[in-house]
């Protein structure tokens, strides 16, 4: 018997064993790894069934991912009828919607209660870089990738569906997830084979798991309740030493959090980091988990640490403001129904915010780091023209096409999946800067984040929706305002950029003489160090002057083009009224183009404001237990 019949063989076993078992659950589900390694993953799945037409569903929508479900990976479907007393598989013909091409329709013949579907994942990954979910030493597991589930139309519900999962590991390989095992043994799991407990497959499909040869595990703030704990899979053994200052970080985050919602909204809390370059970088948030993929070294090395301090809080803090707290129209009761993205000025802009914040309460930035982070925010925003057309709440609609589309040229002008965040981080800059105003500085955001993420005190993992009234009415019982039209103003508004937050803290946004290597606030274009052009601003110096995204930069002032000639060029600048003079070619056409340009670099910066408070000292401010 060959080595993937006699998995196959092996998992149906598994499953038939917990049919018996637990008939309770609707689905059995088995996936065996073993395989991972040449990017194959292995499902046996047995589904209860009544006799008639069946539509079974690949899942396609997940709330929390930036396009839908790589259904191309599913690859050699069989599904078979089995008979109630255990014996043979009859195999059961199956055809695909014409329309929806997630959907498969079978139909189960009389007296048959149950079906065995089989079928493999094939991990690489969709963008053809080689790149993939699993490689010879780890592997993440996304397990709305491996089942099928039965539809019975738009208002199936995925809360009631009922999983019980196995998984097959490769030997000596352990695996960390938010699922609990079958028994309570303590963490890692390192048995070839993991049982775990029967799970609704909304909170299935919310709990990824990773699996590694090499694995570590370390326990945050190992005071609070509910658990934390950090689990790393790497390629390499040197990969898994973790620095103690980023242990202690990780620590203060979960005590912040704590103390910022008054509530926790899960049974335990695992921060699942996948270190390695042959992954697919992603990074995605979870009720109970979150699943971030990053390179090798990303733990050690110093400079990232400072640069993406916040990108493992920002998704730690979804757990409240996303997963528990979600916005209605992401509130979908299964996998085949789009999203409604129209919330995500809530969804991503508060988390931005907070992970800023929270990486300042922290320590892991000062003061001046958090507001050079909001300089940076604001100042991208003060160069994006799109915001004269599109206004925030059509950003949000359409955010998945806009996440699909990986060009830069003129970004600016035509906006991005990621302007929700950045716009958004200034909206609840704005908004809390308000009620502090407003309160004269006894009441705050962190008021209504009480009333609004912590509703119903601590919770296990569950979906609470909201609405844009709910929003307003919660603002309202913190500091009473028209908070409706101050929100509509900003969610709609065409005629300014959203700096009324900076002004409101006591700073306001100016550009100081600066290096700034992308060039955006100086030659109103950004390049690399090729010379490419990657945008231009729509309507500034460098568009009047005839620059194109796409052109590549070969000469300055006769020079050859590298960074630090540019830069010379344009400190010299100063002292002239020369224009500069650039070679440029496109398409294999060569052209000279000129910028009349004596401004220097420029940088973003928050300047205060002379008598007025400041309250991003007051924000910033490291947060007591007893508040």
């Amino acid at each position: 018997m060959s080595r993937v019949r006699f998995a196959l063989f092996i998992l149906f076993l598994l499953v038939r064993c917990g049919c018996q078992l637990s008939a309770q659950s609707s689905i059995k589900l088995s996936v065996d790894l073993r395989d991972a390694p040449r990017k194959l993953l292995h499902t046996i799945e047995i589904i209860a069934v009544e006799p008639g037409p069946l539509t079974l569903a690949f899942p396609q929508w997940i709330g929390n991912e930036h396009a839908p479900a790589p259904l191309t990976q599913q690859v050699g479907v069989f599904i078979k009828a089995l008979n109630d007393d255990g014996g043979s598989a009859l195999p059961m013909h199956w055809t695909r919607d014409p329309t929806n091409l997630y959907l498969y329709r079978v139909s189960v013949p009389a007296g048959v209660h149950s079906i065995e579907i089989t079928f493999d994942f094939i991990t690489s990954d969709t963008s053809g870089d080689g790149l993939a979910s699993s490689d010879a030493n780890l592997a993440v597991l996304d397990w709305n990738t491996v089942l099928l589930y039965p539809y019975r139309g738009p208002d199936t519900r995925v809360a009631d569906m009922t999983v019980t999962p196995t998984v097959i590991l490769p030997s000596g390989w352990h695996t960390a997830t938010a699922l609990k095992p079958v028994t309570e043994d303590a963490q890692p799991i390192s048995s070839s084979v993991v049982r775990f407990q029967p799970v609704s497959l909304d909170q299935l499909v919310d709990s990824p798991m990773m699996s590694g040869r090499y694995f570590s595990e370390v326990a945050l703030a190992p005071e609070v309740s509910p658990r934390h704990f950090l689990d790393i899979v790497a390629d390499r053994p040197e990969d898994l030493e973790v620095p103690p200052v980023w242990v202690d970080d990780l620590s203060k985050a979960v005590r912040q959090a704590g103390i910022l919602f008054h509530s926790h909204h899960y049974d335990e809390y695992r921060f699942l980091i996948t270190l390695s370059n042959n992954i697919s970088g992603e990074a995605v948030d979870h009720g109970q988990s979150l699943d971030d993929r990053r390179p090798a070294n990303f733990i050690r090395n110093e400079k990232w640490q400072k640069l993406f301090a916040g990108y493992t809080i920002h998704d730690f803090l979804h757990s409240w403001n996303g997963k528990y707290r979600r916005p209605e129209g992401m509130t979908t009761p299964n996998f085949q129904t789009p999203v409604n993205t129209s919330g995500l000025w809530v969804y991503e802009g508060l988390t931005a915010y907070l992970a800023d914040v929270t990486t300042a309460r922290t320590g892991i930035w000062i003061k001046e780091e958090f507001l050079e982070s909001i300089a940076s925010t604001a100042a991208s925003l003060d160069h994006r023209p799109g915001m004269k057309w599109r206004d925030l709440d059509d950003v949000d609609l359409m955010a998945y096409p806009l996440w699909s589309n990986e060009d830069s040229s003129y970004d600016n002008w035509r906006l991005n999946g990621f302007d929700p965040y950045t716009q958004g981080e200034l909206i609840w800059l704005d908004i809390d800067v308000a009620i502090r105003n407003k309160s004269h500085g006894k009441r705050s955001l962190n008021d209504f984040l009480v009333l609004f993420h912590g509703l119903g005190g601590d919770t296990g993992p569950k979906v609470v929706p909201y609405s844009f009234a709910d929003i307003v009415t919660c603002l309202n019982q913190v500091v009473p305002n028209d908070w409706e039209t101050f929100l509509t103003k900003r969610l709609h508004s065409t005629s300014e950029t959203p700096l009324q937050g900076i002004t409101g803290s006591g700073y306001k946004l100016v550009y100081k003489e600066a290096a700034d290597h992308d060039f955006q606030y100086s030659l109103a274009m950004s390049l690399g160090k090729d010379g490419i052009i990657s945008d231009v601003l729509m309507g500034g110096i460098a568009y009047q002057a005839g620059f194109g995204t796409g052109m590549k930069i070969l000469a300055v002032n006769g020079q050859p083009f590298a960074l630090a000639t540019l830069q010379r060029e344009i400190d010299a600048a100063k002292a002239t009224t020369t224009p500069l003079d650039f070679r440029v070619e496109n398409t294999g056409v060569l052209s000279d183009l000129h910028l009349d340009y004596h401004g220097g670099q420029r940088h973003p910066v928050l300047e205060r404001l002379p008598n007025t408070p400041d309250r991003i000292a007051e924000i910033v401010q490291p947060m007591a237990a007893s508040q």
